[in-house]
């Protein structure tokens, strides 16, 4: 027969073995949970930087239709820190964000370049852009362009929304 101290060895033993292994599970979980929180917080981080980048993007497009003097290379630079911004994001961003996001910056700029070869005096026909109320009558192109720039606008703003108010991830 077992001796009464092997078996309190045994039983000592398994019981510090399944107190250990409860304790490691544990803090595996929390090890979890805190690093799902500072993937939220930094996927909440790049969600508003892209944002911020594209609006400001699609105001300094605007803006620029109104400038007499054209700077093309000022234009490229923001179209390239939006681009490199979506790279350096792109591990806290879903592929359709980032789909999103690029085919956001693909309008703006190709909206720009649709007025841009449509000047009138020296300037473009800007008021349907500036407003966004008046579509304008010559060009299919923009005008599609235009309206998908409105559903992306929506689309990633309600994305960003629900990721700030813990909805989505």
């Amino acid at each position: 027969m077992v001796s009464d101290a092997v078996a309190v060895g045994v039983l000592t033993f398994i019981g510090t073995a399944s107190a250990t292994l409860t304790g490691l599970w544990q803090w595996r979980r929390v090890q979890a949970r805190e690093q799902r929180a500072e993937f939220r917080v930094q996927k909440v981080e790049a969600l508003k930087a892209v944002w911020e980048a594209l609006s400001d993007l699609e105001e300094a497009q605007r803006a620029s239709i109104l400038v007499v003097e054209y700077d093309a290379q000022d234009a490229t630079e923001r179209l390239t820190q939006v681009n490199l911004l979506l790279l350096r994001r792109s591990p806290f961003l879903r592929p359709d964000e980032q789909e999103w996001a690029t085919a956001f910056a693909r309008h703006v700029t190709e909206i720009d370049t649709v007025l841009r070869t449509q000047m009138e005096d020296g300037r473009p026909d800007a008021s349907w852009w500036i407003t966004s109320a008046i579509q304008p009558a010559s060009s299919h192109v923009a005008s599609v362009a235009a309206q998908q720039l409105r559903n992306l606008r929506t689309t990633l703003g309600d994305r960003y929304a629900a990721v700030v108010r813990g909805d989505s991830e």
